[in-house]
């Protein structure tokens, strides 16, 4: 996602574009809301314009990036979720379009492979913003730290500072990673450090909700994200 910005991934931005546009103008069609279709439109925008390397390869940025397709999977999926008998189904579908306006083509085979079977072979679990946006930030977080050890270096805190930062950093951000992830195997339960309580916020219920009056800004409300 964060290579986005990049001009050899210009093909998934339009991509992006025009399934964000077929999207608004089927669902305003049914008279359902069209925000995810615009919101799509947005995020391909965004990173048209982002300069490569820039704000986007940030922790701001990884952030702002991560949140909007969190609120975008978000509404397709509850969308998705009152068509589908089964919500493995409809969560199979939004990762797979999402994988498809993302990734690169030579990838799609292995993740359409893998997110099949870590959907239909684990359990239901939580579902909501937070769930979602805290697992494209720390990918996206994954692949700045990658790009801390490059010669260039990254950027991490633009725009507030132009400072680059490299290996040093990186290898200290992965042992404050690895310590992370250890206190949470060691301590478990709710000393998950509030992780437990963020990633169990209510749920949109998939099967009451109005879509044609879906407003995404109330239900971040809900979550006292808003």
């Amino acid at each position: 996602m964060v290579d986005l910005d990049t001009s050899f991934r210009y093909r998934n931005l339009v991509l992006m574009a025009l399934a964000g546009g077929i999207l608004a103008l089927i669902l305003q069609f049914f008279k359902i809301t069209p925000f995810p279709g615009i919101l799509l439109i947005s995020i391909a925008l965004f990173f048209f314009v982002a300069q490569h390397r820039g704000f986007v390869h940030s922790i701001f940025g990884t952030g702002l990036a991560a949140a909007c397709l969190a609120l975008f999977v978000i509404s397709f999926q509850n969308i998705l979720g009152s068509l589908t008998p089964d919500l493995r189904v409809s969560f199979l579908l939004t990762s797979l379009v999402l994988g498809i306006i993302v990734l690169n083509r030579g990838l799609l085979i292995l993740y359409a492979l893998l997110v099949t079977i870590g959907i239909f072979l684990t359990p239901l679990t939580s579902f909501n913003f937070i769930y979602v946006a805290t697992a494209l930030f720390v990918g996206s977080l994954s692949h700045l730290i990658l790009d801390l050890f490059t010669g260039n270096g990254v950027k991490l805190f633009n725009p507030l500072s132009k400072h680059r930062f490299g290996k040093i950093t990186g290898l200290f951000i992965v042992t404050i990673w690895l310590v992370g992830v250890a206190i949470i195997y060691i301590l478990p339960g709710e000393h998950y450090l509030l992780i437990n309580y963020f990633l169990q916020l209510p749920e949109i219920n998939l099967k009451e909700i109005q879509f044609n009056n879906f407003n995404p800004f109330k239900y971040l409300q809900s979550l006292k994200l808003a």
